[in-house]
C-alpha cells in the first residue's frame, strides 16, 4: 500500500515557518560546508605549500598541497554512506546537526595549527586529519539539505526552493574568496605568520550560528510519515545500489560535471593564473569572485526555470554551455588580459557550472525513493568527490607533462559530454511525487 504526506496532510500541516526554517538552514549549513572547503581549497594554492611542505621543491609541494586537499574528497563518500544511513533510517535533522559540528570544528581547529617550522613533520599530518574529519562531516550536508527541503518544498516552488542550498555554495565561496583577497593586501611576512588563520577560526562562529539555527527545525514531513507508518527502509544503501542502480548511475554521472567545474574554477585556475601565468593572486580570486557574484542570480533563476519548463532542459543547457566553453575558456585565460580572465569564469563558471548545480538539486531529490533519497542523493553526489577532489591534482600532472593548456580542456570537455549524455538518457522528474514510496 502506498502512504503519501497528502494522506496525511491533516494530521501534519507543513507551515509556512516550517518551511522557512527548513529553508534557512539548509542554507546556512551549505554555506558553511562550502566555505570551509573553498578556504581550504585557496590555501592550499597560496600558502599550505609554503608553512606545511616547505622541505619540497615548488611543484613538488603545489602537487602535495593539492593531494591533501584533494585526499580529503575521498573520504566524504564514506562519510556521506555512513551519515546518510541515519538521515533515512533515524531522520533528517540530526544527521545535518552532527555534519554541521564535524565541519566547524575541523575548520576552526586548521586556524590553530602549528607549522611545518614549529613542530615539523606532524604539522602536514595533522593538517590531513583535520581535513579527513572535516570531509567526513560535509560528506551529508549538501544531500542532506537538499532532501530537507525538498520534502518541505511545495511541487510547484520545489525547482525554486532546491536551488536555493546552491546558493549557499556560491555564497559560501564568495566569502572565501573575498576572505582571502582582502587578506591577501597585507604585507607578505603577517599574511604568512597569521592571516591566513582568520578565515579558518571564523569557521567556529559560522558553525554556532548554523547548528543553532538548526535545532529549531522540525522533522521533515515525508521522513515522520514513513515513521509513523512503519515504512522507514532498515537498509537504504542495499536499497539505492540494487535496486535504484540505474537511478544513482545516471544521477551519479549527471552530477559529476559541477563536482569537476567547480574544483577546476575555483582552485585549479588561480593557481594557473599564479603559477602558469605569473599573474598576481589577486587576478583569480577576483574573477571567482566575480562568478559566484554571477552565480548568486543564476541559482535561483535556473530554479524557477526548472520549474517552469522541466529539469532536464535546463540541465542540459548548463552542461552544453560548459562543453562548448571548455576550449575557449583558456583561449580568453591564457591571454593574460584580467578582464578577459573574468570573462572566461563568468561564462564558464558563474553560469555554466552554476545552472549546474541549481538544477541538479531538485533533480537528484526527485530520482529518488523518499524511503531512500538521503542516502540516494547523498550517494549520487560523493561518488564523483574524489574526482573533482583530484581534479586540481590531475589538471596540474596534465600540464606539468603536456606542456599545454589543450589537455586540461579535454579534461574538462569529456567530462561535460559524460554528464549530457545521462542526463539526456534520464528522466524529466519535475512531475514526481517525493512524498509516496515506490513500488517494491
Amino acid at each position: 500500500m502506498s502512504v503519501s504526506i497528502e494522506a496525511h496532510a491533516s494530521a501534519m500541516p507543513v507551515t509556512a515557518d516550517q518551511r522557512r526554517k527548513a529553508v534557512v538552514s539548509s542554507f546556512v549549513g551549505t554555506v558553511l560546508e562550502w566555505y570551509d572547503f573553498y578556504i581550504y581549497g585557496t590555501a592550499a594554492t597560496i600558502v599550505f605549500d609554503v608553512l606545511f611542505f616547505p622541505n619540497l621543491d615548488p611543484s613538488s609541494a603545489t602537487l602535495a598541497a593539492f593531494a591533501a586537499y584533494g585526499i580529503g574528497f575521498f573520504l566524504k563518500p564514506v562519510g556521506g554512506v555512513i551519515l546518510s544511513r541515519f538521515g533515512d533510517t533515524v531522520g533528517r535533522k540530526k544527521v545535518l546537526v552532527a555534519s554541521l559540528v564535524m565541519m566547524g570544528l575541523a575548520t576552526g581547529c586548521i586556524g590553530l595549527l602549528p607549522t611545518y617550522a614549529q613542530i615539523g613533520a606532524a604539522a602536514p599530518v595533522l593538517l590531513v586529519v583535520l581535513r579527513l574529519v572535516q570531509s567526513v562531516g560535509a560528506g551529508a550536508e549538501f544531500g542532506g539539505a537538499i532532501t530537507m527541503v525538498a520534502e518541505f518544498s511545495e511541487p510547484k516552488r520545489r525547482g525554486l526552493l532546491t536551488s536555493l542550498p546552491a546558493l549557499g555554495v556560491s555564497l559560501g565561496i564568495l566569502i572565501g574568496t573575498a576572505m582571502f583577497a582582502t587578506l591577501s593586501l597585507m604585507p607578505r611576512e603577517d599574511f604568512m605568520r597569521w592571516g591566513w588563520r582568520l578565515p579558518f577560526l571564523i569557521g567556529f562562529v559560522l558553525a554556532i550560528v548554523g547548528i543553532f539555527m538548526r535545532l529549531q527545525v522540525q522533522e521533515t514531513p515525508a521522513f515522520l510519515t514513513l515513521k509513523r507508518t512503519a515504512r522507514i527502509h532498515p537498509a537504504p544503501f542495499s536499497d539505492v545500489v540494487r535496486r535504484q542502480w540505474r537511478k544513482l548511475l545516471i544521477a551519479a554521472c549527471a552530477r559529476s560535471a559541477d563536482a569537476v567545474g567547480g574544483q577546476l574554477f575555483n582552485v585549479f585556475a588561480i593557481s594557473y593564473c599564479t603559477k602558469a601565468l605569473g599573474l598576481p593572486a589577486s587576478v583569480g580570486l577576483t574573477g571567482v569572485m566575480l562568478a559566484n557574484l554571477i552565480g548568486l542570480g543564476v541559482i535561483p533563476l535556473s530554479g524557477l526555470l526548472g520549474d517552469r519548463y522541466g529539469r532536464k532542459p535546463v540541465y542540459l543547457a548548463g552542461l552544453a554551455l560548459m562543453a562548448a566553453f571548455s576550449f575557449p575558456f583558456f583561449w580568453l585565460v591564457n591571454s593574460g588580459e584580467p578582464l578577459l580572465i573574468y570573462l572566461a569564469l563568468a561564462v564558464q563558471y558563474g553560469i555554466g557550472v552554476k545552472v549546474i548545480l541549481a538544477t541538479s538539486g531538485a533533480y537528484l531529490a526527485e530520482i529518488f525513493d523518499v524511503r531512500s533519497r538521503s542516502t540516494g542523493v547523498t550517494l549520487a553526489r560523493t561518488i564523483s568527490d574524489p574526482l573533482a577532489g583530484l581534479t586540481p591534482l590531475i589538471a596540474t600532472a596534465l600540464l606539468t607533462s603536456t606542456g599545454a593548456y589543450g589537455s586540461v580542456a579535454a579534461f574538462l570537455l569529456l567530462v561535460s559530454v559524460i554528464a549530457l549524455v545521462a542526463v539526456a538518457l534520464g528522466p524529466e522528474t519535475r512531475a514526481a511525487d517525493i512524498a509516496t514510496p515506490d513500488a517494491a
